[in-house]
């Protein structure tokens, strides 16, 4: 698997949300982006950090467990399904799951590392 960049950081605001985005937009100068999916049930906002941007999750996380709605790390990768056989051989488990976005369907596969980190894979579509 190749990974070619980090795409975004969630980070879960649901004990806070206005003051979270607030922290983020005034104190960090983030630009709130101008699209984010419509995401039934998930309520949240999403910002801009140069070419990659920070979710903010406003759903309160399941204790443990595979769980997107936890702080996580979203790599492109340079292909996806490479990706999932290379999980599949190393017995690794995922859950797949997709987004609308204007530019089309984009798949996503949300893991977790040895510690528990929830680690998100999309295939980038601009690789370096």
């Amino acid at each position: 698997m190749r990974v070619t960049r980090i795409l975004h950081a969630s980070v879960n605001s649901a004990a806070a949300p206005e003051r979270t985005a607030d922290f983020y937009r005034r104190l960090l100068g983030l630009r709130e982006s101008a699209f984010r999916p419509d995401i039934p049930g998930v309520p949240g906002q999403w910002f801009d950090a140069g070419e990659a941007q920070l979710h903010l999750v406003g759903l309160r996380s399941a204790d443990g467990g595979l769980d997107p709605s936890r702080h996580h790390v979203c790599f492109g990768v340079a292909d996806l399904d490479e990706a999932v056989a290379e999980l599949d051989a190393a017995g690794i488990p995922y859950v797949r799951a997709s987004q609308q976005h204007p530019h089309g369907t984009v798949e996503q596969v949300f893991l977790t590392d040895p510690a528990g980190n929830v680690v998100e894979l999309q295939e980038d579509p601009a690789p370096s």
